[in-house]
């Protein structure tokens, strides 16, 4: 039994390690792979991928949803199964079936219905949002979301909040902003925030504040940007001065400074973030890069 879970563990990983580069590949190892030989904590990682190539990356949604009903059968499915479960029965727009998961995610949960009817709306945006028909309606959930109590559903949502925004910021690169795009980047970005103190440790409490000032950045607010910046970097130096995350929050911060016209201290702190990138992998120098150049060549709105 265990060289059984431990061989399809192994599987999962080397899925989730080649899924992007190769998705067709990975869908078919996905629907191959037996998971009863998973451990309850990877079914979650599972779930997630069925949504994320399946659903996502090959418009298969109804046979994301019906998969990952098979694994919400079973007695020791968690929470981030019921969630993306969900998730996938509105992406099938499959009705029946997203009544039943919800349900069973607001038992489970112990939450209220409209609760987990939320945490399935929003989590199904986050593998499909488009940036104008649906940004009114993520500010207006994001908006009541942040009256939400804590409870099991926090690190659901949290994750659906940041990925969410985090998608709007790309779709919306290089265009004027309506108020509803505004107003869904802002609070996108509080509510991932809110939740992530709930239920993250330091590294997410200090990448909700990253996201915070690249929001900030968008929205033209350099002086929201710099301070939020500045309360990742300090979270980053009580925990050890990591320098993957001071590099990505030293240039939020630079961008922020520079718009506000300390330009000199804006260039120091780019030099700073490109000397630690040096000693980068390829693939994280890369990212490094990528959001430099996002961040300066930035219009404002």
């Amino acid at each position: 039994m265990n060289d059984r879970r431990s061989d399809a563990a192994a599987e999962l990983d080397e899925i989730d390690r080649i899924h992007d580069d190769f998705p067709a590949d990975a869908a078919r190892r996905l629907r191959e792979l037996d998971a009863s030989g998973l451990p309850t904590q990877r079914l979650g990682a599972f779930a997630f991928l069925l949504n994320h190539v399946l659903g996502e990356r090959l418009g298969a949604w109804r046979e994301a949803a019906e998969r990952i009903a098979a694994l919400a059968a079973r007695d020791d499915a968690p929470v981030a199964v019921l969630r993306h479960w969900a998730a996938a029965a509105l992406l099938a727009a499959d009705d029946g079936m997203g009544r039943r998961a919800q349900s069973r995610l607001a038992a489970t949960a112990q939450v209220d219905a409209p609760i987990a009817a939320a945490l399935a709306r929003v989590g199904a945006w986050s593998f499909s949002v488009d940036a104008g028909r649906d940004a009114g309606q993520f500010a207006a959930l994001a908006r009541s979301a942040l009256d939400f109590p804590p409870g099991a559903l926090d690190a659901g949502f949290a994750a659906s909040f940041n990925n969410v925004t985090v998608a709007l910021l790309e779709r919306l690169a290089g265009r004027a902003l309506d108020e509803a795009q505004r107003d869904a980047l802002r609070l996108g970005a509080q509510a991932a925030r809110v939740f992530w103190l709930r239920a993250g440790g330091w590294i997410e409490d200090e990448r909700s504040d990253y996201l915070r000032a690249k929001v900030a950045l968008r929205l033209g607010d350099a002086q929201a940007a710099a301070a939020a910046a500045e309360g990742g970097l300090a979270v980053v130096a009580a925990n050890g001065d990591d320098p993957v995350e001071r590099a990505f929050l030293l240039q939020p911060l630079a961008a922020a400074l520079a718009a506000l016209g300390r330009t000199e201290r804006a260039a120091e702190l780019r030099s700073e973030a490109a000397s630690l990138a040096a000693a980068f992998d390829p693939s994280l120098k890369g990212l490094i890069e990528q959001d430099a150049a996002e961040l300066f060549a930035q219009e404002q709105p």
